[in-house]
């Protein structure tokens, strides 16, 4: 009888191999799981830097709507004392809930900034950290670590020129002074703006307040994404993030997302665009007035 019990005691614990296969099953659940809440996760990110874009469009549109113009790309008067680069970004501070900060930057208007008093404005309201102009999937933090100073980071930047041009080919530049009625292509054709990423020892991405410098106006923007009217070309979309030596990481537009980068178009909408998309298509798109027929992208 004792034997007996014994035996059927001896029967409910488990044995060495039946432990090490649960643990073996465990661990096969939990390396399945993980890759599918990563994605989950950058699908959130991606979703919430979506809808940063998406609120940065409305806020150029109700600007549009208050000053019947679109902001100037930057602020650059030859030598002047308003030589001081002040961007697009600071321009609808006031559209994005952020009017505090733009009146503690100039309570006449980011125009009535002067250069001589540039150097105490950057020490302190330029390194606020706006989430609003944060990709959520970028890594590198608020501020931007290759701007001298570590100004507020954006990830997200306007297509514009570092050189003004005699028409308004692109909707943001120097000076840049452009209306809705200016899209002759329409703007559910025209790209305002796209995404740059600063992760990767070769992507500088961008700053909220405008430019760092005289030598810098391509900071602000997508790039010197236009060099001059007889070369309106574009840098391709790069996600080649890990340090890449080609303009293309650099002063191109580029994202921590896999396979392309969010863009906002002139009406409002944002669009994720993949790496692959046609170039002429993608230059086209930036222009608002060459006339071009676009095809899928």
């Amino acid at each position: 009888m004792e034997t007996q019990l014994n035996t059927t005691l001896r029967r409910r614990a488990f044995t060495l191999i039946e432990l090490l296969v649960v643990i073996a099953i465990i661990a096969i659940l939990i390396a399945l799981l993980l890759p599918a809440v990563q994605q989950a996760r950058e699908a959130a990110r991606r979703s919430s830097c979506k809808n940063n874009f998406k609120q940065i469009g409305l806020a150029l549109h109700n600007y549009h709507d208050t000053h019947r113009i679109l902001p100037p790309g930057y602020c650059r008067a030859g030598s002047g004392d308003y030589n001081n680069f002040i961007g697009w970004g600071t321009f609808i501070l006031p559209f994005l809930d952020q009017a505090n900060l733009y009146n503690e930057i100039s309570s006449n208007g980011a125009f009535d900034i002067k250069w001589n008093t540039l150097t105490a404005i950057t020490d302190g309201p330029a390194k606020t950290v706006l989430p609003a102009y944060i990709c959520p999937s970028d890594p590198m933090g608020g501020t931007n670590s290759d701007i001298s100073g570590g100004y507020g980071k954006s990830n997200y930047l306007m297509v514009g020129s570092k050189y003004p041009a005699s028409a308004p080919i692109i909707a943001f530049g120097r000076n840049s002074a452009v209306r809705i009625r200016d899209f002759t292509d329409g703007v559910s054709n025209t790209m305002l703006g796209g995404e740059r990423t600063t992760q990767g020892s070769n992507n500088i991405g961008g700053i909220w307040i405008g430019a760092s410098g005289a030598s810098a106006g391509y900071i602000i923007h997508g790039a010197p994404q236009f060099l001059r009217e007889s070369d309106p070309s574009l840098y391709l979309v790069s996600t080649q993030i890990n340090g890449t030596t080609t303009n293309d990481g650099r002063y191109g537009f580029s994202s921590a997302h896999v396979g392309g980068a969010h863009f906002l178009l002139g009406d409002g909408r944002v669009r994720f665009l993949s790496e692959n998309i046609d170039k002429t298509t993608y230059d086209n798109l930036a222009s608002i007035e060459d006339g071009s027929v676009l095809g899928e992208f």
